[in-house]
């Protein structure tokens, strides 16, 4: 495991894993315990990419089958330092995101590893 972190309560795990070959780079896997129910969520990560820029990728909690709420995103570029997270929260009708921001994370998401059908 590169990195592991929790939120403050204790609800959110993070976990970065060690390069790997079924999954070019650095990923993220993010698990929320406590959310049966409370839908849809979605939480924002920063992080420096390549050349030192920042990414925010928009990570929606997916209810699988079995377990936690988990997703799974490619972190393109993570250089293994300056991330933050924040934490999973509903997300409203009010809700605006950048058309890049969304573009970067539909193409960072690797979900169907996790099945979502019930």
């Amino acid at each position: 495991m590169l990195l592991e972190a929790s939120s403050p309560d204790g609800t959110a795990r993070f976990l970065v894993p060690r390069h790997g070959d079924s999954v070019p780079g650095h990923s993220l896997e993010l698990v929320v315990h406590g959310v049966e129910g409370a839908a849809p969520l979605m939480a924002a990560v920063r992080y420096v990419g390549g050349a030192s820029s920042e990414r925010v990728l928009l990570v929606p909690v997916v209810l699988g089958r079995y377990g936690p709420a988990a997703s799974y995103v490619r972190l393109s570029g993570f250089v293994g330092e300056g991330w933050t997270a924040s934490v999973a929260a509903p997300v409203g009708s009010d809700s605006t995101w950048a058309v890049e921001t969304v573009t970067l994370s539909v193409g960072a998401s690797l979900n169907e590893r996790f099945p979502t059908s019930r």
